[in-house]
């Protein structure tokens, strides 16, 4: 004898008519089928109003999901990365928080971009390292390196980029047909000029700005050192302690192959300095919690059509208040305050500087000196932090 194929709209019926068929009441029934009363009552109900087709099994996805991505979000994502094919997840999310619309998750952007074919899968990328170097305060490290740049020609040309370790903010970069001891300096210049002077400056060990590996001293360091300028170095063969410019040299590479090539010196130096307002005031960087590098900067450049240094003998006297402590400069380049020592810079070793206590910060201003690296810059002054044994510039 065959067997008969019931489908389950089948069996769901057979339970309702139970109880006609039987005279055994509802609970009966159903805790002779072990189902519940609501369930008997719900399929009653769906095969009163569409009959033995409100009985098949439903599907249990929501018909609205809460987390859904709403259709016009994935389209403006899947625009942003046409616009832009070399900004990924983060960024994109990133620029969509900043224009103040609401973003969902790095992970469901990315979703977006393999499900629209706009990026490819690839191997796991090896896992960050946990801790980073990075100095507490800008203005503290300036980090300097030179990289090759290939013009429209095949004509070679170098750019000397000068980046604030704390802030990522790219205090200068200037283009020359080589990278000399000079257009390092030229570049330094330009910074200082805007920016005031840093503490330390970190290179590794070229000749353009060390001879330390060859026994002697280039003329970019003994200017640093004139100033009062530390200047350290990074060890041999070990190019992850310029890391922040290694990765910078290949963001701005990226800029000049969308926006060039360049034609000539004059050209590429435009597109540097059209770069660094982008890099500096539009681009937000992911090292930094996706801020731009003047928001963490910040400090606006000195306002100058030209960028001239002051001439030291335009400068007069500053005013200082009745309470501020006058200090002598030691050997060394430094002076005692309250218990700490302050490097103030060998190049005013001898000479008496003021030191001003504004709330928790100490302000050191060097009188009007007369040497001759006054006349490359003007008098600094410096804050420093109490908790520290070290001047902060």
């Amino acid at each position: 004898m065959a067997l008969k194929v019931v489908t389950m709209a089948e069996l769901r019926l057979e339970v309702l008519v139970e109880a006609e068929r039987t005279g055994m009441s509802v609970s009966e029934v159903c805790r002779r089928y072990g189902i519940s009363r609501q369930t008997y009552y719900r399929y009653r109900r769906r095969y009163l109003a569409e009959g033995l087709a409100g009985l098949e099994d439903r599907s249990r996805r929501p018909l609205a999901p809460a987390n859904q991505l709403p259709a016009e979000r994935e389209l403006q994502i899947v625009e942003m990365r046409k616009d832009h094919p070399r900004w990924g997840a983060r960024r994109i999310r990133t620029e969509l928080i900043r224009a103040g619309v609401e973003a969902p998750a790095i992970s469901t952007v990315h979703q977006v971009l393999v499900r629209n074919g706009l990026v490819a899968t690839g191997p796991r990328r090896r896992p960050k390292a946990d801790k980073r170097f990075e100095r507490e305060i800008a203005n503290d490290l300036w980090q300097i390196d030179a990289t090759r740049i290939v013009l429209v020609d095949d004509t070679e040309t170098w750019v000397i980029n000068l980046l604030d370790d704390h802030s990522r903010y790219l205090v200068a970069s200037l283009v020359g047909p080589a990278a000399t001891g000079e257009l390092a300096w030229d570049t330094f210049e330009l910074a200082a000029s805007r920016y005031g002077l840093p503490r330390q400056v970190l290179s590794d060990n070229g000749l353009t700005f060390t001879g330390r590996l060859h026994g002697t001293e280039v003329a970019f360091e003994v200017s640093l050192k004139e100033l009062g300028v530390e200047m350290i170095n990074s060890a041999p063969y070990h190019p992850q302690t310029l890391g922040k410019l290694e990765r910078f040299h290949r963001t701005l590479k990226d800029w000049l192959e969308d926006e060039g090539p360049a034609v000539d010196v004059e050209h590429l130096q435009e597109l540097v300095d059209g770069f660094r307002f982008h890099y500096n005031r539009q681009r937000p960087h992911q090292g930094i919690g996706d801020a731009t590098p003047a928001e963490r900067y910040g400090t606006e450049p000195i306002p100058s059509d030209t960028f001239r240094l002051p001439n030291p003998d335009e400068m007069t006297e500053p005013v200082y208040p009745p309470h501020a402590f006058v200090r002598k400069v030691g050997a060394t380049g430094s002076i005692g305050f309250r218990g700490k020592l302050i490097q103030v810079g060998s190049r005013f070793s001898g000479a008496r500087v003021r030191v001003v206590e504004i709330e928790h910060l100490v302000h050191k201003r060097n009188p009007p000196p007369n040497e001759e690296v006054s006349r490359k810059f003007p008098e600094q002054g410096v804050t420093h932090h109490p908790g520290t044994n070290r001047t902060p510039r």
